[in-house]
């Protein structure tokens, strides 16, 4: 294990539906943003990413929660990572990828489990916060020690 990630995350809405990504051919979806590098705030980071990524410019609206995840990938390397999760909105909803191996859709939240969205606790956790609107914290293991 190479020590914990850090990384910003962001809910996304339009309507009724949440901006979810996922890398293509593959099944897996997960909320925009990625790590947050040495000398950043998890807000810079986010902007950052979501720059990155779809190629916009965005305003960070308020903190949602906290997922710890412990899990193991494909080849059974265990992972830790701590996702700070933040409510965001974008300048442009069409949500095209500013990246070739990322694409963007926009969901229902009933429909999160179809989609796969990782980590898998995530999917609950986000259809308890639009309608309650209470932050969380979360801890989800994947693999056992």
């Amino acid at each position: 294990m190479a020590g914990i990630e850090l990384i910003s995350r962001a809910v996304i809405r339009r309507e009724d539906k949440v901006l979810l990504a996922h890398k293509l051919g593959e099944v897996n979806t997960f909320l925009p943003g990625g790590h947050i590098e040495e000398g950043e705030y998890a807000e810079e980071a986010l902007r950052r990413e979501l720059r990155e990524e779809l190629g916009v410019e965005s305003r960070i609206l308020g903190f949602i929660g906290i997922l710890e995840h412990k899990f193991a990938d494909e080849d059974g390397r265990k992972h830790e990572e701590i996702n700070l999760i933040f409510e965001a909105e974008i300048e442009d909803s069409r949500a095209e990828s500013a990246e070739g191996h990322l694409e963007f859709k926009w969901i229902k939240p009933a429909d999160f489990t179809d989609n796969v969205l990782l980590p898998s606790s995530l999917s609950m956790l986000l259809k308890k916060w639009l309608k309650d609107g209470k932050p969380f914290h979360y801890a989800q293991r994947d693999y056992y020690r």
